[in-house]
């Protein structure tokens, strides 16, 4: 029987039973009740078999967040979302790899996961230069080097600023910690980040988002002292690993993390259609 693709009308129950997630979580998901966002699940006749949920994110680029999926459910997913498209897979899923490349995707870019072990970390702030919780910071110009620093990350390339969903992620999102989210300033200029989220539903580890310093600051050891500040909340609380993504082809961010004793442990690929 061929895969059947609908568009999600609160089948709350279902998608629960087969993602593993609470219904409970899943109906408090405000995406769910977002106007602005689509959903869609694969069906193999009244069995759940996979869901779909694309995103048009601020760089302009689809992307596409595959659920819990059965493989042969992914080509009539994707099929639904019209135009160019990105989506990411886990390295070493050969089968899903196969199914997207059959579906009319290639590879664009390789990243490395990472677990990097969480201990104190001597790394002085260069001096001139402060850093402060992100609670403390004010919206637009942390959104502006927030776009700066993105401009910088392969596949983040023309990020656009926007003030209601920057809120959202940021300030206003659960995952957010100002603990371990810190600004470089230098004067009244923002010009440094790192951030490490509270742990995904589901997942063990805490994750190490990014981090990031504008062009005229590098090479000075402030991404270091930027990740050594956000691991003391941390290393009080005796959270012993996080996980970060680091592009494969950015040298200089895959050697600071080899630097803190990092270990690869995986990596995805990212694909893009036409």
């Amino acid at each position: 029987m061929a895969i059947r693709v609908s568009r999600f009308a609160g089948e709350f129950a279902q998608l629960a039973e087969w993602t593993g997630e609470s219904e409970r979580e899943l109906r408090d998901d405000k995406d769910y009740h977002s106007p602005s966002r689509e959903h869609w699940l694969a069906w193999d006749g009244d069995q759940l078999v996979g869901a779909l949920h694309p995103w048009r994110s601020p760089d302009g680029r689809h992307r596409l967040y595959f659920d819990r999926c059965r493989a042969d459910s992914y080509g009539a997913l994707a099929a639904v979302v019209a135009g160019e498209c990105y989506t990411h897979a886990d390295i070493t899923d050969a089968q899903v790899l196969a199914e997207l490349s059959a579906a009319g995707f290639a590879e664009v870019r390789r990243e490395h996961e990472y677990l990097v072990p969480v201990a104190q970390v001597h790394a002085p702030v260069p001096g001139g230069l402060r850093l402060v919780t992100a609670d403390k910071t004010e919206l637009e110009p942390l959104m502006m080097l927030d776009c700066a620093i993105r401009a910088d990350i392969p596949g983040s390339e023309g990020w656009e600023p926007d003030p209601v969903w920057f809120r959202e992620e940021t300030y206003d999102s659960p995952f957010f910690d100002p603990q371990t989210y810190l600004v470089a300033i230098d004067g009244d200029d923002y010009i440094g980040l790192v951030r490490i989220w509270r742990a995904l539903p589901g997942r063990e580890l805490q994750r190490l988002g990014c981090v990031g310093v504008l062009a005229g600051y590098r090479r000075r050891g402030l991404a270091r002292a930027l990740i050594a500040a956000a691991f003391m909340p941390l290393v009080r609380r005796a959270v012993t690993h996080v996980n970060a993504e680091v592009d494969a082809s950015n040298d200089a961010s895959n050697a600071l993390f080899a630097g803190l004793g990092a270990a690869v442990v995986g990596g995805t690929i990212e694909l893009r259609r036409s």
